[in-house]
């Protein structure tokens, strides 16, 4: 289910139309955000829906005007250049509009850059900011539902109900409601509401996908790839869109392409997590250690707290011969989970017992891992097999180190009737060593 749907673009530049007037002054054009999927540090997406202040244009002063344009032109720049964006930087250019003049798009702007930047009581203030302006700003006050949407699906739904019939012109509220429609297996629903925001904005990805899901989860999957592709027109640059056809593929039996499209996904936005854990997924079902390796390190550049993906980390370590960093990613993921994950203690018992050959503390770990995991643990799984194994290994290192002390002894004995029957002096016997003391001659 696509992470929908949240207005994240700032007001692009097309969208603006500012005019000169007679006293030097412009216009500002409303703000033109659009959809993209959440969390807050999602790249935004480049189509744009209007959405129109009450009282139509406003007119700034000139110097207002012009610090509007340069932090619109400020982000254009870096979308152009794909670097990532600086949302420190556009932070202060938003400000710096906002205290020139009270412009309700350079607040909802504000709200979005303060949102990236993962800011949300300063975003949820700026949004207020924005209504209080322009109590029709449709952008604004779904922004902020979508801030404080309700843990409960039923809440959340009357919420965006409400927004719809306040807004009835606004795409964003009908992809909620269609979003939660389909989270919830309602697909007719949800394809319904979808279309619904698509007819209001031809050119909402968020609208396409939503449809794009609604298709793939009623058994639909080549409508799903007609849909994805028609949204990809609109936006090449959204991994989610790419990261869909590779779902996809994948449902279709098409690892292959499943993979490939994934791929595209990571390089279009390197920490696109949806993406990273389906290739890890996939590379942890080849057991290909060295790509799972890969995609837990990346995915815990963005998600350092995954204890489940340290724990991916580590048994791709020992595979590789790297016991030591496998059992520092073991120790994180007991840290992370809070001891919580049963299979941390198998992992870490199979690497002592395997890569350091230490029994003892080994067959510590895989009890531990028995206690945590329950009984089916003991009869389904390998623990009790490794516990055997160590055991025996023990009893055969014991056995071997008694029989060494005894042939040992044996030699030492043979030696001194040797020299006795010579004249010679006899040497003197080895110390044992459990007392590390030299035993009297005979």
């Amino acid at each position: 289910m696509t992470a929908l749907v949240k207005r994240w673009l700032l007001v692009p530049l097309v969208a603006l139309l500012g005019c000169a007037t007679g006293g030097g002054a412009s216009q500002v054009a409303p703000a033109a955000p659009a959809p993209a999927a959440p969390p807050p540090a999602a790249a935004p997406a480049a189509n744009a829906a209007q959405s129109a202040p009450a009282g139509g244009k406003r007119e700034l002063s000139p110097r207002a005007q012009r610090l509007f344009d340069e932090a619109v032109a400020a982000y254009e720049e870096q979308k152009r250049l794909k670097v990532p964006i600086d949302w420190e930087t556009l932070e202060h250019r938003w400000r710096a509009v906002t205290e020139a003049e009270p412009v309700p798009e350079a607040y909802f702007n504000l709200g979005v850059v303060l949102e990236h930047r993962r800011q949300k009581d300063e975003a949820r203030a700026a949004y207020r900011k924005a209504l209080e302006l322009n109590p029709g700003f449709g952008a604004a006050a779904v922004n902020l539902a979508l801030l404080d949407e309700p843990e409960d699906p039923h809440q959340s739904a009357l919420s965006f109900a409400e927004l719809a019939r306040r807004y009835p012109d606004d795409p964003l509220p009908r992809e909620r409601l269609s979003a939660l429609y389909e989270a919830t297996g309602q697909h007719d629903e949800a394809w319904r509401l979808g279309r619904e925001a698509l007819m209001r904005d031809p050119r909402s990805v968020g609208a396409y996908k939503v449809l794009m899901h609604a298709a793939l989860d009623g058994g639909h999957p080549d409508l799903a790839l007609l849909l994805a592709v028609k949204a990809r027109k609109l936006d090449e640059s959204d991994p989610e869109l790419v990261g869909f056809v590779g779902d996809v593929r994948y449902r279709q039996k098409d690892e292959v392409g499943a993979v490939a499209q994934w791929r595209k996904a990571v390089a279009l936005k390197d920490d696109y997590l949806p993406a990273r854990y389906a290739l890890l997924a996939v590379a942890v079902g080849h057991q290909h250690w060295e790509g799972v390796a890969e995609q837990a390190r990346a995915i815990l550049k963005v998600r350092p707290d995954d204890a489940h993906v340290e724990l991916a980390l580590g048994v791709a370590y020992r595979h590789l011969g790297q016991v030591d960093q496998a059992l520092t990613a073991y120790d994180d993921a007991e840290r992370l989970s809070s001891d919580r994950i049963p299979e941390v203690h198998l992992a870490r018992g199979v690497a002592l017992m395997k890569g350091k050959e230490q029994c003892e503390p080994a067959i510590g770990e895989l009890k531990k891992y028995l206690v945590q995991a329950g009984p089916a643990a003991a009869t389904e799984g390998p623990a009790m097999r490794l516990i055997q194994e160590c055991t025996q290994i023990e009893a055969a290192g014991r056995a071997a180190e008694e029989a060494a002390r005894e042939m040992k002894a044996e030699q030492e004995e043979a030696a001194r009737k040797k020299a006795a029957a010579s004249g010679e002096a006899a040497p003197p016997a080895a110390a044992p060593e459990s007392e590390g003391r030299v035993a009297p001659t005979r």
